[in-house]
């Protein structure tokens, strides 16, 4: 399992204040949303070894070393900065979509892209936006639904070939969901040739993703766009925030 976490957006209606720095409950949204990514990348892995399925590093292929797991996708300079005390060392990798603010679509390329590869073919990898503050009860939904939590029936077995997305109140959440590695790069690869990846939408992106919904308690996908999002989730509104 690997995972990006998207952190790349201009957040214009919070005047330009990125929401990956926001503060909920002492820590920012970009430092819970990677600890829940780390928490699902360990439930897994720890699913593998009660079935006997260790990854091989030396099956792990790219320039990036083999204990990265999660690309934070966003402004370089100032990912560490949003991480805070985080200590995840070698698993986390920050790097900037090309160019840079080009949409959500863009971001998971590049994060894809940042992290190595795996010559397994049931390599999953989960995508997060950095501004769920719920990210890491959604995380864990969708890894129970995905079938790869420890405490799974189907733990060990095989990844299924579809994506596992979040739906919360009838909406699909591209943003919050488990995607099996091949089918999304080979969705990348397609949007490149045909320039479709830019400032594309992500579900024009996984259009030819097999996709398995998720249902999850209404409003925990909930994301932070304005300052009343903000205030709702018990953010400080740095001078007073206007919407």
């Amino acid at each position: 399992m690997q995972a990006v976490i998207l952190a790349g957006g201009l957040s214009r209606r919070l005047g330009g204040v990125p929401k990956a720095g926001l503060l909920v409950e002492g820590s920012t949204l970009l430092a819970r949303t990677v600890a829940a990514a780390a928490a699902v990348i360990a439930a897994q892995e720890a699913s593998l070894q009660t079935a006997g399925r260790i990854l091989d590093p030396a099956a792990v292929q790219g320039e990036v070393g083999a204990q990265a797991r999660i690309a934070v996708v966003g402004p370089v300079e100032s990912i560490a900065r949003w991480l805070g005390t985080v200590e995840l060392g070698e698993l986390v990798v920050a790097v900037q979509e090309d160019p840079p603010y080009a949409g959500p679509a863009a971001g998971i390329a590049a994060g894809l892209a940042a992290l190595p590869r795996s010559e397994d073919p049931a390599e999953r990898v989960l995508i997060l936006a950095c501004d769920m503050p719920a990210a890491a009860e959604v995380a864990q939904l969708l890894l129970a639904a995905d079938g790869l939590g420890a405490d799974s029936p189907e733990a060990g077995s095989a990844a299924p070939p579809h994506a596992v997305l979040a739906v919360d109140n009838g909406r699909l959440q591209p943003l919050a969901g488990i995607y099996p590695v091949r089918q999304l790069l080979a969705a990348v690869d397609a949007a490149r040739v045909s320039q479709r990846l830019a400032n594309a939408s992500v579900r024009s992106l996984i259009a030819s993703v097999a996709i398995k919904e998720c249902a999850v308690p209404a409003g925990i996908t909930a994301d932070i766009d304005t300052w009343d999002d903000a205030r709702s989730h018990g953010i400080a509104v740095p001078g007073g925030g206007q919407e």
